[in-house]
């Protein structure tokens, strides 16, 4: 007898399991068809562990996934059907993708959230929580590594930046190598008498062109957010979040002149505890990490002097610890839900990038594994960030 269940429905997928235990290494072919019209087949062929595991499916390799040619529209509806090729319906395979980009996203929305930290700061677990909240949807691809904002942040400062005589890309050479191209050659002195109103040609390269890079770079990084939370069935997303490259400005300062409405979470965590963690984790020397240390501490303190209503600064001890009242001012400052993630979610991914036993062990650890005269250096060095932010000099 023929079953299976069709698991996910997107506008860019469509995934589940057919099988036949009369038949159990029988690989059947489904049909996937879009408002009565068939886009395409698909044969049950994928291995999956859980109907190896049944014994009634031979080895299990029952699962398909097939994916439309082109996604599906989001501004209309969309039947969607998964059947066998005489017609009978595989279970779950009967859907209505409801249209949601007209009725659910505004035109600034998703907004993004950039998570800002140095290294060993806690950025993944807070990537965690905010994907778990309703209103934000994330790639969630631990250790949440995709990073379209700086991604596009460095195209954007490439193809806005004034002519460079070394760096630019010659105007013989346009086709470079393919992968790479330099500043544009055409902003340059020898190209601006083209014009004979330079005032025009300056307002063009200066605002016109920044300003329709940064419409298309937002419009194209919203739509992934956008089909991303289509894809994951999320309903309520007003914000995607994404971790900045460290304490990288230049990505700080693109987010901001691009996207509305953008919030940025700041993690500061005991720069003594992230010194053992650096050396343990990247097994640097300690004379390397203190020294990159100090450098990230005295931008933290500048993030805190310049911070204004769109930047909220929580310590990593807090974060960790899921102090309540951290959590309800991070859910005010986002307007949207967020928690500490389950117990052992948690423990499961601090096992994972940890290097200290448990969540409780990795604070205050510079007590015990760092000698007396580097604690004294930290202490003189460090003192008025450790003040700043609250941590006790001893």
């Amino acid at each position: 007898m023929r079953g299976g269940h069709v698991d996910s429905i997107t506008q860019l997928s469509v995934s589940g399991w057919a099988a036949d235990d009369a038949e159990p290494d029988a690989r059947l072919e489904l049909c996937v068809a879009v408002d009565g019209q068939e886009a395409g087949r698909v044969f049950a062929e994928r291995p999956r562990r859980d109907l190896a595991a049944l014994g009634r499916y031979g080895d299990g390799a029952h699962g398909f996934v097939f994916t439309f040619p082109a996604p599906l529209s989001v501004f209309t509806d969309h039947a969607v059907t998964v059947s066998f090729p005489d017609g009978t319906a595989v279970p779950g395979g009967d859907r209505v993708l409801q249209s949601s980009a007209e009725t659910h996203w505004e035109a600034e929305q998703p907004a993004p959230i950039l998570v800002t930290a140095p290294g060993r700061s806690g950025t993944t677990y807070l990537m965690s929580c905010l994907a778990a909240s309703p209103q934000v949807v994330v790639a969630e691809l631990v250790p949440y590594e995709v990073r379209l904002l700086s991604y596009y942040a460095a195209a954007y400062a490439v193809l806005t930046a004034p002519a460079d005589a070394e760096r630019s890309t010659h105007p013989d050479h346009l086709e470079g190598d393919g992968f790479h191209i330099g500043f544009n050659p055409f902003t340059g002195p020898q190209y601006a008498h083209a014009f004979r109103r330079q005032a025009s040609l300056r307002r063009f390269h200066e605002d016109w062109a920044p300003s329709r890079l940064g419409t298309a770079v937002s419009d194209i990084v919203r739509q992934y957010y956008r089909l991303l939370a289509i894809d994951k069935d999320k309903t309520e997303v007003r914000f995607f979040a994404e971790k900045n490259n460290n304490l990288h400005r230049p990505t700080r300062l693109f987010v901001r002149r691009v996207f509305a409405g953008m919030r940025e979470v700041v993690i500061v965590r005991d720069p003594r505890d992230v010194l053992c963690s650096h050396v343990a984790y990247f097994e640097s020397s300690q004379d390397k990490a203190f020294e990159q240390l100090s450098h990230s501490c005295g931008q933290l303190t500048a993030i805190q002097a310049e911070a204004g209503q769109d930047v909220c600064i929580i310590r990593y001890e807090d974060m960790i610890r899921g102090d309540a009242a951290t959590y309800a001012r991070l859910g005010a400052f986002l307007q949207a839900e967020v928690a500490p993630v389950r117990k052992e979610a948690g423990e499961k991914m601090f096992a994972q990038h940890a290097t200290s036993g448990s969540p409780e062990a990795s604070i205050g650890r510079w007590r015990t594994d760092l000698p007396d005269n580097l604690r004294a250096q930290c202490a003189e060095t460090w003192g008025g960030f450790l003040t700043l932010f609250g941590y006790d000099l001893r």
